[in-house]
């Protein structure tokens, strides 16, 4: 896959990111959020400490790379330092390696999915949220980007109780795969694998040529989506010392 694939990967994360920060804001979820571009950069920005994951630098590149430490510098951060997201192996003058994480890609084919379900919202809230075991304000963030007009829902089954929530948004012909979990007391059972086909088709028969998701090293996400044919490319998150 080249270079010019995964950008486009990462800024349709990055505008996803812009609208879940602006639907956050809605919201009334703690903190301050933005999402901006500069240079070729894209930053995202959640000053609440509970979502300093979502602090990110990413878009870098041999070519960016330089712009770093200027946008680093930028008071729009207000005390937060970000995690800079670089490709495996490009090292960022002045922070510190931090940990792995994979941008995780799929070129997709046309093809044919039967008609999405209709999913009720709050009940599709209720089990990704419990499926995830959070509260607070991660709770309040992921429950406001996951009520997103634009977001596809999907929901797995056992008899008549759903088990496994998984989400999507479509940018342009970019299928962005967003949270999904199980309920601990039924996990183990492929709900996931099964949600992220369905996912596929429905992204494939709406045009989509791409998909992306994020996962972390070691997590079981790996191992579903190495299965169902993405190619995962090792990033370094690299942050303040």
């Amino acid at each position: 896959m080249d270079s010019a694939q995964l950008l486009t990967a990462e800024s349709a994360l990055h505008r996803r990111a812009v609208l879940a920060g602006e639907a956050a804001s809605a919201a009334k979820v703690p903190g301050r959020f933005r999402a901006w571009e500069r240079a070729g950069l894209l930053a995202v920005l959640a000053t609440d400490p509970a979502l300093a994951y979502l602090s990110t630098v990413t878009g870098v590149t041999p070519e960016t790379l330089p712009e770093v430490a200027g946008l680093l510098r930028s008071p729009e951060w207000d005390g937060v330092h970000p995690a800079v997201v670089a490709p495996a192996g490009l090292p960022v003058p002045g922070l510190a390696p931090a940990g792995d994480r994979f941008l995780a890609v799929r070129r997709l084919e046309p093809g044919w999915a039967p008609p999405p379900e209709t999913v009720d919202a709050e009940v599709f809230l209720r089990v990704l949220l419990a499926g995830f075991e959070v509260t607070g304000p991660v709770a309040e963030y992921m429950a406001a980007e996951h009520r997103l007009p634009i977001m596809r829902r999907f929901l797995a089954w056992e008899g008549e109780t759903p088990i496994a929530a998984a989400g999507m948004t479509i940018d342009a012909r970019v299928a962005i795969l967003g949270a999904a979990s199980t309920l601990p007391q039924h996990r183990g059972r492929g709900a996931q694998p099964k949600l992220l086909r369905r996912r596929l088709e429905a992204a494939a028969a709406e045009g989509c040529t791409l998909a992306v998701a994020t996962a972390r090293p070691g997590s079981p996400s790996v191992a579903n989506l190495e299965r169902a044919g993405f190619r995962l490319h090792r990033r370094t998150a690299w942050t303040k010392a």
